[in-house]
């Protein structure tokens, strides 16, 4: 260990190590051994990797879904001589092309990749033929299947550990309850850690933080709370967490304008530049960020003197993630939540998008195992296309892949590829263009009759036209990519699908699919059971009753870090009170308003569907139809979903479930207060007849969302 201390200080200029950084680089270094660390946000998780990485021989390979962060260590590692690279979307081909030859010449120490990479056919194969030392996996909470930040892909990393014969594994999280411990160490679909020996942990209570909860009625009266909290921070930074993108703006701006608060909005329905252009202003000053959970991760600035929830989080895991990014620099600072009954409904709904009626994976299954197969033993499927067919959001679908994968062994994801190729003539030798319209092979030929010619770009959809022609996909990209390389084009790709080996014959008899939808159902219901239950639990901890810090600590599996139980500073232990909240939901609904979802939507084959709409729950068919932004949408959004959904099974099995003409709203029909939530418009107001129209396929849709989340 003396080396590393000496790497320590010399590399990163650090006199000693903190908390069980020590603990977690022997384990790894002298011990050979997997291990969890379970370390706060900017509790100096990277050192336990980063260190090891140059005492160890070979590469150090890291798996993160942060591409920024990435690229932050990155470039700091770099800054301070360390050989280190990534492997993103971000980069050039060129600059790819580089970072491969470095690998392949074993110049690196350090890599970086997205968990996707993992299923890239060509880096598995480059990466089986190096020396990895250590993979340390970042954020490895999301491969609990249970866990609310849970990433499909990420099921896929322990296999990887095995198949790439990882010599040591290093899992790092901030926030994991102990079932979620227990899912990583697990010795089958997990990494294998030992618990007793293998876990470390610094321990989820930060003494210098205050957990103030202060209920609210209504947006106004928590602004009259929030702007104080935010006039009093001192010298330092504050990130208020809203639920929508829209409210982001819309509370920035008040801030602004209102509060003359030098305040900013930050949300994933930014563009990339202007998200970049705030979070560079936030590090950089002490200013306010009012953004989604887009914002945050991987950001070390250590004054952030408050941090407050807007609204209820929708997770005690979110929560403790997002408090702690407040005062990294040990120094006093206040964490508030400013909840109201009325935020359940729209996290409820949240929960409850991700799973898509039975009927629709029944549709979804018969579709999969109906794909032709390629010459080379692999299905393909654009996963927009199937969402906007099949009414499947498209994290749900990568999850049912990943199932069909991992827990049916009936495919293999592998490198995907694009359907649609574009070219058009190079600036720098625009006549070259013709030698494609002249080049005499049968793939240029069959190219030519099925392309579609623009005004700049002419567009190639390579699946339609192999097709038409019989030639196999693969030759007509070769072909492709001969014209770039001879000089004849400029060429952009577009419209990624997702490749899969069939590993077993696909079921085809209707009862083997009926069966199968069943059990994907089952397990996808069952997750959205847990998610609300999660929110409930956030409920019951707001009414308190007990130190929020001890409690807080104690959900995570740590119930002796806060002493004697009592932080002091939370509002708990500076009132004694708990606080008497009750949040809206399980609340009764009418027939008036179930005959107004009835009479606007005429969709009867999914009942899962309306019950959605009736809740609030958008999806790709409710978006089709012009439905999220009809006042029916959300009309019952404090019911019980449970009790909704019996009603409009009862209603469809009533029609035989077919479909109604009338699948459109009328057009022009908005009301406002609690009108909107009452029921249809009266007879003599100005909403027009809704136009009839045959009744659309089974599922379908566009992607659009009323709500947009992070």
């Amino acid at each position: 260990m003396d080396e590393a201390r000496a790497l320590l200080r010399d590399v990163w200029g650090y006199d000693g190590f903190r908390g069980v950084q020590e603990d977690v680089i022997r384990r790894l270094v002298v011990d050979g051994e997997n291990a969890l660390c379970l370390m706060p946000t900017g509790g100096g998780k990277s050192l336990c990797f980063q260190v090891p990485a140059l005492l160890l021989d070979g590469l150090t390979l890291v798996v993160s879904p942060l591409i920024a962060l990435m690229k932050d260590q990155r470039d700091a590692l770099t800054a301070r001589g360390v050989a280190a690279a990534s492997l993103d979307s971000s980069l050039s081909v060129e600059e790819s092309t580089a970072v491969r030859q470095q690998i392949r010449e074993k110049k690196l120490k350090i890599l970086y990749v997205a968990p996707e990479r993992l299923n890239n056919e060509m880096f598995v194969s480059m990466i089986s033929e190096q020396e990895i030392a250590l993979l340390a996996v970042d954020e490895s909470h999301c491969v609990s299947e249970w866990g609310p930040s849970f990433r499909a892909e990420y099921l896929k990393v322990s296999r990887f550990a095995k198949e790439i014969a990882a010599q040591r594994v290093l899992c790092l999280t901030a926030t994991a309850t102990p079932s979620v411990v227990k899912d990583i160490c697990d010795p089958e679909n997990g990494f294998n850690i030992e618990l007793e020996h293998g876990v470390f942990s610094t321990g989820a209570f930060r003494p210098n933080l205050s957990l103030l909860i202060k209920p609210c009625l209504n947006f106004k009266s928590k602004v009259a709370l929030l702007v104080p909290s935010l006039k009093g921070r001192g010298d330092g930074a504050a990130i208020v967490y809203v639920t929508i993108q829209k409210q982001a703006d819309e509370l920035a701006t008040e801030l602004t304008e209102t509060h003359k608060l030098d305040a900013r909005s930050y949300h994933a329905g930014m563009s990339a530049d202007k998200r970049k252009e705030v979070q560079e202003w936030f590090i950089s000053g002490n200013g306010i960020v009012v953004a989604t959970i887009a914002f945050g991760m991987g950001i070390d600035k250590p004054n952030i003197r408050v941090v407050v929830h807007f609204q209820i989080p929708k997770t005690l895991e979110n929560y403790s993630q997002e408090i702690g990014r407040a005062g990294r620099d040990g120094l006093p600072s206040t964490c508030v939540m400013l909840p109201s009954s009325s935020d359940m409904p729209i996290l409820e709904s949240f929960a409850r998008a991700n799973t898509p009626s039975k009927q629709s994976l029944h549709v979804w299954l018969k579709s999969v195992s109906a794909a032709p197969v390629d010459k080379d033993g692999t299905i393909s499927a654009n996963h927009y296309e199937q969402s906007n067919t099949f009414d499947i959001g498209r994290n749900t679908l990568s999850l049912l892949f990943t199932i069909l994968e991992l827990q049916c062994g009936l495919l293999r994801a592998t490198t995907p590829f694009y359907q649609e190729y574009n070219v058009k003539p190079l600036a720098a030798a625009p006549m070259a263009f013709e030698n494609i319209g002249r080049h005499d092979t049968k793939e240029s030929r069959a190219l030519r009759s099925g392309w579609k010619t623009g005004k700049t770009w002419t567009s190639i959809d390579v699946i339609a036209i192999s097709e038409a022609s019989g030639i196999d996909r693969t030759e007509l990209v070769r072909q492709i990519s001969r014209w770039e390389y001879s000089g004849w084009c400029e060429v952009k790709v577009a419209g990624v699908r997702s490749r899969y080996r069939v590993l077993e014959d696909l079921p085809t008899a209707e009862e083997d699919i009926q069966q199968l939808a069943e059990q994907l159902f089952k397990q996808l219901h069952d997750r959205e059971e847990a998610d609300v239950a999660r929110l409930r639990s956030v409920a019951e901890f707001v009414k308190g009753g007990t130190c929020y810090a001890h409690e807080l600590a104690n959900y995570f599996g740590d119930d002796k870090s806060v002493p004697g139980g009592k932080c002091g500073n939370c509002s708990f232990c500076k009132t004694g009170l708990a606080i008497p909240f009750e949040p809206k939901y399980d609340a009764p609904f009418s027939d008036k308003q179930v005959r107004w979802i009835l009479a606007v939507c005429g969709v009867r084959d999914d009942p899962r569907m309306l019950a959605g709409l009736a809740f609030g729950v958008t999806s790709p068919r409710i978006t089709a139809l012009g439905l999220s932004k009809h006042d029916v949408f959300g009309c019952c959004a404090t019911a019980d979903f449970g009790k909704l959904l019996e009603r409009f099974e009862a209603e469809c099995a009533e029609c035989g479930f077919k479909n109604k003409a009338v699948l459109a709203p009328p057009k022009e029909v908005k009301t406002t207060g609690a009108a909107a939530k009452a029921g249809p418009a009266k007879s003599g107001s100005t909403a027009k007849t809704p136009a009839k129209r045959a009744a659309p396929a089974k599922t379908g849709g566009g992607a659009a969302k009323k709500a947009k989340k992070a």
